[in-house]
């Protein structure tokens, strides 16, 4: 379970359907994330991560209904752009593995 990227409410993403979205403008919201995903199918869950005190990360994950509509999402919002911020769209797995392979760098860097 360790191995999963977790939100504060404990909502595990895991699979093909579950999307890591970097670059957020700051004043973006959970449903205009949601929104933004909309025309690629079905969006089940769209959260914009905050800091402790309500802060944005810039940063969301989002779960597509099915994969083909991740996978279409990605094709069309990866490196493109929202109020001037490159959005980086990949799978929330990807992501996840990616981030654990820095952090063990910088555990064994001298």
């Amino acid at each position: 379970m360790a191995d999963r990227l977790l939100l504060s409410v404990g909502h595990p993403y895991e699979n093909d359907m579950d999307l890591f979205v970097d670059g957020l403008p700051p004043s973006l919201s959970s449903k205009e994330l949601a929104d933004l995903f909309a025309g690629f199918g079905t969006v089940l869950r769209a959260d914009v991560a905050k800091g402790r005190h309500g802060t944005p990360l810039q940063f969301g994950l989002v779960t597509m209904g099915t994969s083909r509509d991740a996978l279409r999402a990605i094709a069309s919002l990866h490196k493109s752009t929202v109020d001037g911020h490159l959005l980086l769209v990949m799978l929330a797995e990807n992501q996840w593995s990616a981030c654990r392979s820095q952090s063990s760098v910088r555990d064994t860097a001298p």
